[in-house]
């Protein structure tokens, strides 16, 4: 009788226990600016998760000149920079005539591609709403010529948004870049600048607005996006696996926590 009951007991813990997400691939996050503590149990949930490299949309502090929140995000990027890369796009908070982003991040440009195994990532800087010929010049030229299986940008300034006082800057955006992902057959675009989760698909292109990493978050209207669309208002980051032909994508709160609602397939590909 007493086994029994150390069993039920045992079996009722169990039934209340986080389940921690793990065998991830890659995780995104952004705007962390504003709560450390936020971005902390952000970064400390990615870390457990085995991703094995991190896509940033950018705004990691409130202060470029402020070298102390420099010294607090490195403090909390230690351990996950440890164990995996970490690719940051500037937002609008983090250029400074001192480039500590610069610094922090170890690489001079603002925008730059890399390769991943069967990933292309192209990180770029959305500062100049994409009016910049150099920087499109070069993205077409590179991504045009990439043989990657799956290709994906990452910048700060959504093209889609579904909150009110921002809608105007990506009516802006979206022109200049919109187009050109499309055309070079980008699987995805991970943003941010928009202060919660959402996410979209537009002409076969995948947007992830990931941008609930500690900066205040806004009021959100899906009655502005499409049937279909992801959305909620909360801190969060994304984690990312690859399930045969496709990569899935799993939304969880600060501590890990799944939000089974706003699960979706970031991209598929016919076998070749």
């Amino acid at each position: 009788m007493r086994r029994a009951s150390v069993l039920l007991l045992a079996a009722l813990l169990s039934c209340g226990e986080k389940k921690m997400p793990s065998g991830i691939d890659f995780a995104a996050y952004g705007d962390a600016r504003h709560e450390p503590p936020v971005h902390r149990r952000i970064v400390n949930a990615i870390a457990g998760s085995g991703a094995k490299f991190v896509l940033v949309t950018g705004d990691l502090v409130d202060y470029a000149e402020d070298e102390a929140e420099w010294l607090e995000v490195r403090d909390i990027l230690k351990d996950l920079r440890s164990r995996a890369k970490y690719y940051c796009a500037v937002g609008d908070h983090d250029p400074g005539e001192k480039k500590y982003f610069e610094r922090e991040m170890g690489e001079p440009r603002m925008s730059y591609d890399v390769r991943e195994g069967d990933y292309h990532l192209f990180i770029l800087d959305s500062r100049a709403k994409f009016t910049d010929g150099p920087q499109l010049e070069w993205l077409k030229k590179t991504a045009g010529a990439s043989t990657a299986k799956h290709k994906f940008a990452v910048f700060h300034h959504p093209p889609f948004m579904i909150y009110e006082k921002r809608m105007q800057e990506a009516d802006v955006i979206r022109p200049n870049i919109h187009p050109l992902l499309v055309e070079l057959k980008f699987c995805a675009a991970f943003c941010g600048h928009q202060h919660a989760f959402y996410s979209t698909k537009r002409d076969g292109l995948r947007y992830v607005v990931t941008a609930g990493g500690g900066a205040p978050l806004r009021n959100i209207d899906v009655a502005h996006g499409l049937p279909g669309d992801l959305a909620r208002k909360f801190y969060h980051w994304v984690g990312l696996k690859v399930a045969g032909p496709k990569i899935e994508a799993r939304v969880y709160d600060v501590d890990g926590q799944e939000a089974p609602d706003l699960a979706f397939t970031l991209c598929e590909h016919a076998p070749p």
